[in-house]
């Protein structure tokens, strides 16, 4: 009998453990479809909750890094202007083969270093928080009256946004005219650099300006411009 009994304890031994392991393979399955679930609809909320938030319209550098090409342009900003100068010292002492022959290159220079001729036409956005200042061709200067409304403009927003939210960027485009790239970047940077001279006299923070060229771009059917665009930090 008891060998009997042993058996059949053994044999209704499996059902159970059938059971048992049912029962927590079951739990298992629906803990990971909860999971899964509560997983899916965070990702669904988190998403939406992104996408709201508006996007910055520039990547922002690091402060050592804008530094280091605000000097790198500045450096050859200097340097293109040394050179004009000392072509011209050149070309005004004595005449005919004691003149010295100002190349191609140099012209080029001088030519970037002009004074601006005409009015200076300047547009204005205030929904897109920008100002574009148009350049006779081959000048870079900032004229007078610009250099008014650019203060006045810039004065403005730091009022209304305070100088630490305010990200100024300074574009302007490479010449479709120009003999080389070399040269249209030239032309481009010295702009760029004189609009940013302006900036330096106002309250806005100089850690907060970035220069960038931009490849050929029309403006009112002009590529000689200097653009300046806020971004209003979040």
């Amino acid at each position: 009998m008891s060998a009997d009994g042993g058996s059949d304890l053994a044999a209704n031994s499996w059902p159970g453990f059938v059971d048992i392991l049912s029962a927590v393979v079951i739990m298992f399955v629906f803990f990971v479809l909860i999971t899964a679930a509560v997983l899916y609809f965070y990702t669904i909320t988190y998403k939406a909750r992104i996408e709201g938030q508006p996007e910055p319209v520039t990547e922002i550098e690091d402060t050592a890094s804008s530094t280091a090409r605000m000097e790198e342009l500045e450096r050859e900003n200097e340097e293109l202007r040394k050179q004009m100068e000392s072509e011209q010292a050149a070309s005004s002492q004595g005449g005919g083969g004691a003149q010295a022959e100002i190349s191609e290159d140099t012209q080029a220079v001088a030519q970037a270093f002009s004074a601006q001729a005409s009015e200076q036409q300047l547009m204005a956005s205030k929904e897109d928080l920008s100002l574009v200042l148009f350049h006779d061709p081959g000048a870079i200067t900032v004229d007078t009256s610009s250099e008014a409304r650019i203060t006045e403009f810039i004065e403005e927003m730091v009022d209304q946004y305070g100088a630490e939210n305010l990200e100024i960027e300074l574009n302007s485009p490479r010449v479709a005219n120009a003999a080389t790239q070399s040269r249209a970047k030239r032309l481009a940077v010295a702009r760029m650099l004189n609009v940013r001279n302006t900036l330096l006299d106002t309250t806005a923070d100089r850690a907060n300006i970035q220069l960038k060229v931009v490849e050929n771009e029309a403006i009112e059917d002009s590529d000689n411009w200097t653009r300046l665009k806020i971004n209003i930090r979040q």
